[in-house]
């Protein structure tokens, strides 16, 4: 009875704690969000709470999981939203990273559209530490590090995870005395993907070391949260003083207010600045290592590439970030069957199930041809990314001769470049086959 009444009265409380007044719970079938729902049927009265759940169709039980928590929502009167994920990407590669952004669009417009002001997820302690260390393993970035936190903004109000401080036994202890049934995911046992691998495997033997390790890891997360709010105030300062500019599509400032921070300062400093930019710019370790470099050094005039064709470009006293404006750059539609003149050159592709220069998954939407842009980058077999400009470094095209190179993509996707690229090199499956043709 005393673990009951620790989680009801820590949802209670962390519910009070952020003035959820019409909730949404967000309802997978598991038994971590199970435990959520019916402690929330306990506690809310059922016309201030809905429930929503999303068939990703991944997996041949989806369907059966979805029936499993509507019949279970009707049977109890709960309001019930659901979706199926029709549109996914061609490939295997940021599979998850596209499943969850169509989830959480969704719960965004079902919290928009029915006037529900928080979301409940049943995120728990096992999942923090889970997050903690991949990240740790990713990228070492603190921002990212604390990126699963008890509450944040989220569409017009917020999300919320009361369960945070529960380890997922506590959980499983708790459905399994009030009998809660649930379903289970299989593939949660299949070491394909990096959060398995460190819950199957890693934390296990990491918890035989010590059993407060989840509580550990908890207090760490606090702490680095408390840490970054306090260098968050001194960061604010310094960018009052850098008399920033920002539009969508660039940020102008001062750079003679950074140089008050030491390097390690710096890293920290940039790595908050770009989160919280709203450009939408992925920046690596490597790059604030080169942004500080350029900003600390002699040079009155220096840029770097960062993804997806931004630049920071550092000019005397002033710093402009950009995306740079690819002038050289030509793109053609593509018809599969057709051939296309391209700078006196004739390409075509066709389909060809025997002498195929190309194998893909499936059958794309939109085939383009272009020449280079900054910023783009290769898919390889190991799921990372080598940028093309690198790739033609190593095989050592001049530098004149890139802009002319032929370059083509599936849905945006980069599967071939002239002479240099395959993607069918690096991802060996498919059942669509493709020849290309280029005289």
């Amino acid at each position: 009875m005393e673990l009951d009444n620790r989680i009801i009265n820590t949802v209670k409380s962390v519910l009070k704690k952020y003035h959820a007044k019409k909730v949404l719970v967000a309802v997978s079938g598991g038994v971590d969000s199970m435990v959520l729902l019916n402690v929330i049927g306990e506690i809310i009265p059922k016309e201030f709470f809905g429930v929503v759940n999303v068939d990703h169709d991944l997996r041949p039980e989806s369907a059966k999981e979805v029936e499993f928590v509507q019949n279970f929502c009707v049977g109890r009167g709960y309001q019930f939203f659901t979706t199926k994920w029709l549109n996914k990407p061609q490939d295997d590669i940021g599979m998850e990273a596209a499943a969850r952004s169509f989830r959480y669009d969704f719960f965004k417009k079902i919290m928009q559209d029915n006037d529900f002001d928080t979301l409940l997820t049943a995120h728990h302690a096992n999942d923090l530490a889970e997050n903690i260390l991949m990240k740790l393993i990713r990228s070492g970035n603190a921002y990212e590090v604390v990126s699963l936190k008890e509450q944040r903004p989220f569409a017009d109000g917020q999300i919320v995870r009361p369960l945070l401080n529960f380890a997922k036994s506590d959980i499983t202890v708790f459905a399994d005395i009030h009998d809660i049934h649930h379903v289970q995911d299989k593939t949660n046992f299949d070491n394909i993907t990096m959060r398995n691998r460190l819950r199957n495997n890693i934390f296990p033997e990491l918890q035989k070391e010590n059993g407060q390790l989840l509580t550990h890891f908890n207090f760490f997360e606090q702490q680095i949260m408390a840490l970054l709010d306090l260098a968050q105030k001194e960061f604010s300062r310094i960018e009052n003083s850098m008399k920033l500019v920002k539009t969508p599509e660039k940020i102008t400032g001062l750079i003679k207010p950074v140089e008050t921070l030491n390097s390690e300062q710096q890293t920290l400093f940039w790595g908050s600045f770009f989160t919280k930019s709203n450009l939408g710019i992925s920046i690596s370790n490597r790059q604030i290592e080169q942004i500080i470099e350029i900003v600390t050094g002699d040079h009155a005039n220096a840029s770097i590439d960062l993804a997806d064709s931004w630049q920071f470009i550092k000019s005397y006293d002033q710093f402009l970030i950009q995306r740079v404006q690819d002038q050289n750059l030509q793109v053609f539609p593509i018809k599969v069957g057709q051939t296309q003149i391209i700078n006196h050159r004739k390409f075509s592709l066709l389909e060809d199930e025997r002498s195929f220069t190309l194998t893909v998954e499936n059958t794309p939407h939109e085939i383009t041809l272009r020449t280079r842009r900054s910023g783009d980058k290769l898919l390889l077999s190991n799921g990372q990314h080598q940028k093309l400009s690198k790739r033609f470094i190593n095989e050592k095209i001049p530098e004149y001769e890139r802009d002319n190179y032929l370059i083509l993509l599936f849905d945006n996707q980069i599967v071939w470049v002239e002479k240099i690229y395959n993607m069918s090199d690096y991802l060996k499956k498919g059942s669509k086959h493709y020849k290309i043709k280029l005289d």
